[in-house]
């Protein structure tokens, strides 16, 4: 059996290894002063009650946001209705978005507003007061069965505690 050790093989090996260090060193300097997270703004927004027009009739509005990243799903459903919708909306959500440049965009059908037909398209701009709890979001609804847009605002609802299951 030869020697493995000769001086050509630890000297490839040597640079081989300094060489992946080097570079998994500048790659972790890009990505750590480059790649920043989307902020996060999934959550319960509560639209209140105002003077909505055609199929909204003034209700108490929930809109429903779930993020991965820049992509966003969601519901828009009544608030009365909030109990008995919200597992199946966050399951098969009706609108779909993105997140980009602080600007939330979301469309889709009016599947969870019963008195709605057609088309939904909310675009708007969260406003953090301090604490992710304190977001607020600022935008306009389209409705196709509306003409023109409606301006709203709404707050996040606080996230409810989850209730652990006992066996």
């Amino acid at each position: 059996m030869g020697n493995h050790f000769t001086l050509k093989s630890l000297s490839f090996y040597g640079g081989a290894i300094t060489f992946v260090v080097v570079l998994f060193s500048i790659v972790t300097a890009y990505g750590e002063a480059s790649l920043k997270a989307a902020q996060k703004i999934d959550g319960r927004y509560l639209i209140p009650a105002q003077d909505l027009p055609g199929c909204l009739k003034s209700e108490q509005l929930i809109l429903l946001v779930q993020q991965s990243g820049i992509y966003l799903t969601g519901a828009l459903f009544a608030a009365d209705t909030a109990e008995t919708l919200e597992k199946r909306a966050a399951e098969r959500p009706s609108l779909s978005g993105n997140w980009e440049n602080q600007q939330l965009t979301l469309h889709g059908d009016a599947s969870y507003l019963p008195k709605c037909q057609g088309e939904i398209s909310i675009q708007g701009k969260i406003n953090n007061q301090g604490t992710i709890a304190e977001q607020s979001l600022n935008g306009k609804l389209s409705l196709s069965a509306a003409p023109g847009d409606i301006p709203f605002s709404a707050k996040q609802e606080a996230a409810k505690p989850k209730q652990s299951q006992g066996h």
